[in-house]
């Protein structure tokens, strides 16, 4: 009986793509299985990275962007210390994760302008061209910003229905109001489409197709647990070192965007404006515990990072650069805003850095969509249909 021959044609411009965003060792792979036999991160029922790696070589870019396992892999980097032929899958699947990145959300030249160097000064323009109007706007035209009770701390205040609000914080409102908004609704849309992308991948019947409630109650809370537990990220061998300052940085933001909450609520429907004082205000406590996890968690990653380098276990690309370096910009300028004011520490050039600081948090936030930072919201997907796939299979 005849054979029948199946003929595939590589997609090399996906192929281009896949190695243009840091997957160039792709093509090194010929499909030892080393990688998955040594990740510890990869299920039985569906081991990776090697059929993530074939698919690569032939370019088969939206059945890579529609697979949840390249979320799954944390970079753990015990594929690349064992591959014998330096493939290095831990990096390639980065790659795919950028790419996935991109495909997920509109304004795709957003992303190019986060992953490239010389996007950067395109951003910084972009946040002044959204920071500046406003400003100009609340504080009445050009503040002095040589005089920090011109800019930030001016007298202007507004009156709106039953809030009053002083200049600060209703430019810091108008700002990252709408911008907040903005990225809500993107990562939404992005996070729907990534789960219709995986319920046709795995081919999921529809009776399984559960609703939103239903996946919130039964796998989102233990998604939520296990990420916060790290489980994964301590189940790595080669760079078991992401585990700690990893979770700190977590940790961080979590507690940051509860004091960004409260202050919220404080200032804009109570009239307890800002600038407290760090050492009396037990919110400002609080701040301060999240600013050293915070500075604590990035500085050991940019680090830990150096050193897997050295010793060939993890390649550090412009995009995992760019957003450490990020964060340790606004970790940085949050502080030396704070210690300037109280410790009147080079107090007249208060604006400048509350500026950068602004300036800062604006590119974090928009960065949510756009960069590396996405991972906080795309991976915790991946880990949720994760749990629900493999509860499928125990019913079927």
């Amino acid at each position: 009986m005849a054979m029948e021959t199946l003929k595939v044609d590589a997609d090399l411009k996906a192929i281009n793509e896949i190695q243009a965003v840091g997957g160039d060792t792709v093509k090194k792979c010929y499909q030892c299985a080393t990688c998955s036999t040594v990740c510890p991160l990869a299920p039985d029922e569906a081991p990776f990275p090697r059929k993530q790696m074939i698919l690569a070589q032939w370019g088969f870019k939206e059945r890579l962007l529609s697979d949840p396992s390249i979320w799954l892999c944390h970079q753990c980097g015990d594929c690349t210390k064992y591959c014998p032929r330096n493939a290095r899958p831990g990096d390639v699947l980065a790659s795919l994760r950028l790419l996935a990145t991109k495909e997920l959300l509109p304004f795709k030249f957003m992303h190019t302008f986060y992953n490239h160097l010389w996007g950067l000064p395109i951003l910084i323009l972009i946040s002044l061209l959204f920071i500046l109007p406003i400003m100009f706007l609340t504080f009445g035209g050009v503040p002095n910003f040589s005089d920090p009770n011109s800019f930030p701390y001016g007298e202007i205040y507004y009156k709106l229905g039953f809030l009053e609000l002083p200049a600060r914080v209703l430019m810091v409102d108008l700002v990252f109001l709408p911008l907040a908004a903005v990225v809500v609704i993107f990562m939404a849309n992005a996070v729907n489409k990534m789960w219709n992308n995986y319920l046709t991948y795995y081919n999921i019947p529809q009776a399984y197709r559960y609703g939103f409630k239903t996946i919130l109650s039964n796998y989102f809370i233990p998604a939520i647990e296990e990420i916060l537990a790290h489980s994964r990220f301590e189940k790595c061998g080669a760079n078991s070192w992401r585990a700690n300052p990893h979770k700190m940085l977590l940790y961080a933001f979590i507690i940051l965007f509860i004091v960004t909450g409260t202050v919220f609520v404080l200032a804009d429907i109570f009239h307890m404006h800002t600038p407290w004082n760090p050492f009396t205000h037990p919110v400002k406590w609080l701040a301060n515990v999240g600013g050293i996890l915070l500075l604590y968690g990035v500085i050991g990653l940019m680090a830990g990072r150096n050193r897997a380098e050295l010793e060939n276990s993890l390649k550090t690309s412009y995009s995992d650069s760019f957003l450490l370096w990020l964060i340790l910009i606004v970790g940085i300028t949050g502080f030396l805003t704070e210690f300037a004011r109280v410790l009147k520490f080079y107090y007249n050039y208060v604006s400048i850095v509350y500026l950068a600081h602004l300036v800062s948090v604006f590119l974090l936030f928009l960065a949510i969509p756009y960069s590396k930072f996405s991972h906080l919201v795309f991976r915790t997907t991946a880990v949720i249909f994760d749990l629900y796939y493999k509860d499928i299979l125990k019913k079927q």
